[in-house]
């Protein structure tokens, strides 16, 4: 297993996401927020990164 694949999906995914939201919040004329965009970003990004890695350990123990 390669951490930097877990990370970079993480990094990825986060970063989708938060902007997935800005634009959300834009289109309902909420004010822009860094700390708001940070937050989704670290949350989603250790979230998914995390996920991916415990998918693939199941794989890897399943063989």
């Amino acid at each position: 297993m390669d951490i930097k694949k877990f990370v970079l999906t993480g990094l990825i995914s986060g970063i989708v996401f938060a902007l997935l939201m800005a634009g959300w919040d834009y289109y309902k004329e909420v004010p822009f927020s860094v700390l708001k965009f940070i937050i989704h970003f670290v949350l989603f990004a250790l979230f998914n990164g995390y996920m991916s890695y415990r998918t693939e350990k199941k794989k890897l123990n399943e063989k």
